[in-house]
């Protein structure tokens, strides 16, 4: 079913893959530049039945970045269309309000605006309340926009109402406090939402009309999968599609990263197709075309939508169709973090996103001219691969049997089995490029000086690090219990696991071995306050299921001195001991030696430059984005 056509009134899509909208962060001036056509124009060119661009209907509404109806060029618009149009591919255009979902440093000099003066607990500041005025002019800005976008030639109108956003907020008592017409306690709050679909359906003809919604708010005293059927049953008269996605941005509950199954929120999808007869989008966490054949199988949509699986591969829906391999979406949030700060968007597995024009303009060159790059993790592949398609003749050497380096230890925990498929496809695309790949070799002088290469790159990565503490001879390093090189000693009857040190290592160490020995005594002690701060928001979801499962956390708390089966430690100002059947260490990283290295080929004055963590300590997005670096600052002709 995934490639056969579907039709929405008039709207004929070749395939059922739908690029959902995603704020990019790219907009500058009135005129959509030729970074955004190359951005958009290679996702249709990769397959996609219709591409979603997000328009803010006006001023109130934008994020920082966004471009705004009032100011956009038709012309542009009108360009964006036909060029999406040369790949069979439709424009569909997102009408948007952020409604109180900015913080205020990025909405600058506007105001804030929402049904009532809630903040938004990612936020923190107070919107300012609607007038009748505000609410009238800006059902007057959904209904132009939607007229706008009809002149420009887009094939379809999708008005957000999700996520937490303007539209959203009226029809959740949490964030509607209003006593008038539009308030919560007056028709559940649709009527203001279901006003502004009326004016867009009345502007727009017989152009599709899409309604994009939260399933369910997923948050206490929220509104729940029964009012949004409510809701499109009453909107089903002016709209002709529904995209369903999980829960809000601020839900407790998480809603893309890694952590949620693949297609889980379809299900709140399949009952608002099977209570309203309406053709709908299921989102969140497709991006593959196994999930995606397995929801339209189970008649729980008749489209599937994804934004970052298009995001990691533009490529993403012909390579699903021909069964090649693909680079995989990890649901890292590094994407929906970025934009949540105001950032520019970008994919820690995908440094190309957003410089697509770049690389358009960048011609391989005709070399004979070698590059070797020393390490096969993230930052060595990358730097091979960029090397390759510049045109050099490029050597990989790695002291491993394998690529991935520091990613074959972080697809170990549990949900992280992705990161497997990241590195087979980058292995698949070096092979392909024709990069020379020497495995089980450690890298020294007399084989660098015996090829002087044009250019060495050193992608040594780093390890593990040991905090200056009495006795730490006795402890274990947790990336040993993760490569298998040891293993853990049974658990004694009154023994545990303790795991020093509570950033992303030690998070996941525990998590490992919870999947392994559900029995297990694990106790992670963490100087600082908080755990996972390396993690970010993906902290939460991963906390919460290591506290479900009996693991222990005890924050402020510091390693004084290690014993065979004892880690003394300080709370303030209390000192105790804790028994331990294994004591691991996740204690931070130190990049490799390559002092070896880079002396000889000075001595040569041969060329070379530092990456990923030989470079700057960091994660493995860091790491790839280092190397994408290097060969865009540089270009070595």
């Amino acid at each position: 079913m995934l490639y056969s056509s579907f039709r929405i009134r008039e709207m004929e899509l070749k395939n059922r893959w739908i690029m959902l909208a995603m704020h990019t962060g790219f907009a500058e001036g009135n005129e959509i530049s030729e970074r955004e056509f190359a951005f958009y124009e290679a996702r249709a060119k990769g397959g996609a039945a219709g591409i979603t661009l997000t328009l803010a209907v006006n001023e109130a509404g934008g994020l920082k970045g966004m471009h705004q109806i009032g100011n956009l060029s038709l012309q542009s618009l009108k360009e964006l269309a036909e060029r999406i149009h040369q790949y069979d591919c439709k424009l569909i255009v997102q009408l948007f309000h952020c409604g109180r979902n900015e913080s205020l440093e990025n909405h600058e000099d506007r105001p804030l605006v929402a049904p009532s003066p809630v903040p938004s607990p990612i936020f923190k500041a107070e919107p300012k309340e609607m007038s009748e005025k505000a609410l009238a002019e800006t059902i007057e800005a959904f209904a132009f926009a939607g007229g706008f976008c009809k002149s420009a030639g887009v094939d379809a109108i999708e008005i957000s109402a999700s996520a937490g956003y303007l539209l959203s907020e009226f029809l959740s008592p949490n964030t509607n406090l209003r006593t008038d017409a539009y308030g919560y306690g007056t028709n559940q709050g649709m009527n203001f939402p279901l006003e502004v679909i009326h004016a867009v359906r009345e502007n727009v003809g017989g152009l599709p009309v899409i309604l994009k919604v939260s399933g369910a708010q997923m948050m206490e005293g929220g509104y729940e999968l029964e009012d949004t059927i409510s809701f499109c049953r009453l909107a089903s008269k002016y709209i002709d599609c529904v995209t369903v996605t999980g829960g809000w941005h601020e839900s407790p509950i998480d809603q893309i990263s890694y952590h949620v199954s693949k297609g889980a929120y379809a299900p709140f999808a399949g009952a608002i197709r099977k209570y309203t007869a309406l053709p709908v989008i299921a989102c969140n966490r497709i991006h593959d075309g196994e999930t995606a054949e397995r929801l339209l199988e189970e008649s729980l949509c008749d489209l599937v939508g994804t934004a970052r699986a298009f995001l990691a591969d533009p490529q993403f829906a012909n390579r699903v169709e021909q069964k090649e391999l693909f680079l995989p979406c990890q649901g890292c949030n590094r994407c929906i973090t970025s934009v949540l700060k105001g950032q520019e968007i970008w994919c820690g597995f995908n440094p190309e996103v957003g410089q697509e024009y770049f690389e358009n303009q960048r011609r391989k060159i005709a070399t004979r001219k070698e590059v070797v790059v020393v390490g096969g993790g993230p930052a060595g592949m990358e730097a091979a691969k960029k090397s390759a398609e510049r045109g050099f003749m490029t050597t990989l050497i790695t002291e491993e049997s394998s690529l991935g380096g520091q990613f074959i230890l972080a697809a170990k925990p549990p949900k992280k089995d992705g990161i497997s498929e990241y590195v087979a496809y980058m292995e698949e695309t070096l092979k392909n490029l024709g990069v020379q790949i020497i495995f089980g070799q450690k890298c020294d002088a007399d084989f660098l000086l015996s090829k002087k290469p044009y250019f060495t790159v050193i992608a040594t990565g780093s390890q593990p690090s040991s905090p200056a503490i009495k006795g730490i001879e006795n402890g274990i390093f947790a990336n040993d219990i993760l490569s298998g090189k040891v293993s853990l000693p049974p658990q004694s009857e009154e023994g545990q696991i303790v795991i020093i040190g509570g950033g992303v290592v030690g998070l996941e160490t525990a998590a490992f071995i919870k999947e392994t020995d559900q029995e297990r005594k694990i106790k992670i002690i963490e100087a600082k306050t908080t755990f996972g701060k390396d993690l970010g928001a993906l902290s939460r979801p991963l906390i919460s299921q290591l506290r479900a499962n009996g693991v222990q956390l005890m924050a402020d708390t510091t390693a004084d001195a290690l014993e065979t089966g004892k880690v003394f430690i300080s709370i303030g100002e209390q000192k105790f001991f804790l028994q331990g059947d294994a004591i691991l260490l996740a204690t931070g990283a130190k990049a490799s030696e390559y002092a070896d290295l880079t002396m000889p080929l000075m001595d040569e004055r041969l060329s070379y430059a530092l990456v990923g963590d030989a470079e700057n300590l960091g994660d493995g997005g860091d790491a790839i984005k280092s190397a994408y670096e290097l060969f865009k600052r540089l270009y070595l002709a």
